[in-house]
This record gives C-alpha cells, structure tokens and sequence, in this order.
C-alpha cells in the first residue's frame, strides 16, 4: 500500500526571510526533518527554532502522525527566544 503524501503550511513570522512555506511530507516525517526543509527555505539556522502547533512545541524526533498532524495544517517555526526553550 502506497503511503500518501500530505501538505503541510508552516509560518516563518520572524527572520531574515519571512512568510509561509507550503511542504508536502509523509505521515512518518519527523518535525525534526519537516524543521530541516523549512529552515532550508528560509534561510534559518535550525538550531534556534522550534516548530509549533496549536500552542505547544513539537518534539523534533516525533512523526507527523504522533504529533497529531492532519493535511493542510497550519504549523509555526518560531525563534527559542521568543517561546522562552532552551538551546
């Protein structure tokens, strides 16, 4: 059975480059690796954003379907120091 690709919406609100990046990934995508193409895009070093839905930080090492992540969800990559993480 074929796994079917879904797309996903992530705001970049703060940075050198802003706006929303349209991604398609697999339901076994991690955040970390969903992270990784969207900071690519835009320029961000990985290493000072998290990625946000609905209010809480998704764990880099979770999948799309652990995080409870549905097609055309709207995610955030926001800066640590605006959410207050450590890095």
């Amino acid at each position: 059975m074929m796994v079917k690709e879904m797309r996903l919406y992530v705001e970049v609100p703060i940075g050198p480059t802003t706006g929303l990046a349209e991604i398609d990934v697999l339901p076994s995508h991690t955040f970390g690796e969903v992270k990784q193409q969207v900071c690519a895009s835009f320029d961000v070093d990985l290493a000072t954003v998290a990625l946000m839905y609905g209010g809480m930080m998704l764990d880099d090492s979770m999948t799309v379907t652990q995080g409870g992540v549905s097609e055309g969800s709207r995610l955030a990559l926001m800066p640590y120091n605006i959410i207050g993480g450590i890095y």
